[in-house]
């Protein structure tokens, strides 16, 4: 199943994924808190801002005064990243539009996903982005959450590999997805406080925080 994206186009119709970029690259986009707040800032302008005056208000918002208060030493490594990977990321996956004169929003903005209800690119630093970035990081990990939730005792790694795959959600070879739950998955979803993963044990468990994320991105648990 994976996470499936809709890019919604000017007059409502949906375009096809691949005029806007990879999946992947879509989620590591909304995935990173720089990312968002560069598309937040750039949506409530009306002109283009270069990259040293979004450098700027990036490092004004990071320490909570004024654009006129930041110092160069606050701005220069924001800079080097946003001409080096933000911008240049952004720009690839057809999210922004470079000019003569800096950058704009290469609206409609924002994008969705089948299996979430993300937070708006408005609010870049909502408290459900921290959950929503580690669920964009790999496709699967929705329906992990919506496994877990379903059951009413901690599930084995085993057993959880099993009914993703049961669910066409994760890889065949049950062995590399194992491992990926194992090493990689379930210790990141266990960081955001969604689950509580017993690394000796191999098995995983629902946190009293399941419930309200579940509901609050819209996983669907049926």
């Amino acid at each position: 199943m994976g996470v499936r994206w809709l890019i919604t186009s000017m007059d409502g119709e949906p375009r096809p994924s691949s005029e806007r970029g990879d999946e992947l690259t879509r989620a590591s986009i909304l995935g990173s808190p720089r990312q968002r707040r560069i598309l937040s800032i750039l949506r409530d302008r009306s002109r283009p801002l270069t990259a040293d005056e979004l450098s700027v208000r990036l490092a004004a918002q990071g320490s909570g005064g004024a654009p006129s208060s930041v110092t160069e030493a606050d701005v220069g490594p924001i800079r080097r990243d946003l001409r080096h990977r933000c911008l240049p990321k952004l720009e690839a996956a057809g999210w922004i539009e470079r000019r003569s004169d800096g950058y704009l929003v290469d609206e409609p903005l924002p994008v969705t996903t089948e299996q979430l209800s993300l937070p708006g690119l408005r609010d870049p630093d909502h408290p459900s982005w921290a959950v929503a970035s580690v669920l964009l990081a790999r496709p699967y990990r929705p329906e992990i959450l919506s496994v877990v939730a379903d059951r009413s005792r901690p599930l084995t790694v085993a057993e959880l590999a099993t009914a993703l795959r049961e669910r066409g959600a994760a890889p065949d070879d049950e062995r590399t997805l194992s491992i990926a739950l194992h090493h990689v998955d379930l210790p990141s979803l266990g960081d955001v406080g969604v689950v509580e993963y017993d690394r000796d044990e191999r098995t995983v468990a629902g946190t009293d925080r399941l419930s309200s994320c579940i509901d609050r991105l819209g996983i669907d648990t049926g």
